[in-house]
């Protein structure tokens, strides 16, 4: 049961995060940067988070001072990071290329969970990450052997998209062996806000953003992208292995283009569809599994004793 609901909860989490994406389209049709959009969902989660549990939860944020580093690395690394490397290879190449390098971080957190002795090898785990990873590039509709285009800088800077996604993964699993999920979640946006403010400071953004309604469709997007999906993921992480949380986060792409088709009305070919059908049959394939999860004992203790969300 606890791993059922750790999966919905993972499903749940790349369901937003695909959503908002679609979201985020129609914003940049509006005129906002990839930038502001990007910086203003950590900005608002942040800004939300802390005057709800300020005002009513302080407990949540007490943490010794001593331990900030960790959730600065993950906010900077994993949240930030993550997306920053990811449009940073769409920019310098194409949406097929920073998808293809991005999604083999499952096999990559697999193989980092097996040699720490975190979970047992499973080809299962295995096919159903080189299906996924498959999938998500049918899916976008870059199936063209032309719509990936690499060159040694995209090479280095995939490779870090690649390690800042499987760092969140694997990190946010250790710390919420030691603090609430919400206490993780907060500090990592927090800190994640404060990487960029130094890449783009406020006083700039606010410049970029004039209309009212658009702050509006910002704060709404922060809640959507950031602020529930990522605390669902995280919680997720408490009952499930760091791989096939990883691996399931690939219904992401699916989700973005099957809503953009039903928003936007954006073609969906024949062959996008086959790829969402990949994603979709690699996750059921996998949650169907009678295998064991080989979840580390101090996150089942974790989950036991009540933390949660």
């Amino acid at each position: 049961m606890r791993e059922l609901k750790g999966t919905l909860m993972i499903v749940a989490a790349a369901t937003l995060w695909g959503f908002s994406a679609t979201m985020a389209k129609v914003l940049q049709n509006l005129g906002l940067t990839t930038i502001v959009i990007v910086q203003s969902r950590v900005l608002w989660s942040a800004v939300i988070l802390l005057l709800v549990f300020g005002t009513t939860r302080r407990s949540i944020l007490r943490v010794p001072a001593r331990e900030l580093w960790r959730f600065a690395l993950l906010g900077v690394i994993g949240f930030a990071g993550a997306n920053f490397t990811y449009y940073a290879v769409i920019k310098e190449s194409t949406v097929a290329t920073g998808i293809l390098l991005q999604y083999t971080a499952p096999v990559f957190v697999m193989i980092y969970a097996v040699k720490t002795g975190m979970e047992r090898f499973s080809s299962l785990k295995l096919l159903a990450a080189l299906v996924s990873l498959a999938g998500c590039f049918l899916a976008v509709g870059q199936y063209d052997p032309g719509a990936v285009a690499l060159t040694p800088s995209v090479l280095l800077t995939g490779a870090a998209s690649v390690f800042c996604f499987a760092f969140l993964t694997v990190y946010s699993r250790r710390l919420i062996a030691h603090y609430r999920t919400w206490t993780v979640t907060v500090y990592a946006v927090v800190f994640a806000t404060l990487f960029w403010f130094l890449i783009n400071p406020p006083w700039r953004m606010v410049d970029q953003v004039m209309a009212p309604e658009l702050w509006i469709a910002l704060i709404v997007l922060a809640v959507i992208s950031v602020l529930l999906p990522h605390a669902l993921f995280i919680a997720g992480l408490r009952t499930i292995d760091a791989s096939r949380a990883i691996i399931i986060s690939t219904l992401e792409p699916v989700v973005a283009i099957v809503s953009a088709a039903l928003v936007l009305n954006e073609h969906l070919s024949s062959v996008q569809a086959l790829g969402a059908a990949m994603v979709v049959l690699a996750v059921v394939g996998l949650n169907a599994s009678p295998e064991g999860t080989g979840l580390i004992v101090a996150r089942r203790q974790a989950a036991e004793d009540g933390r949660g969300l």
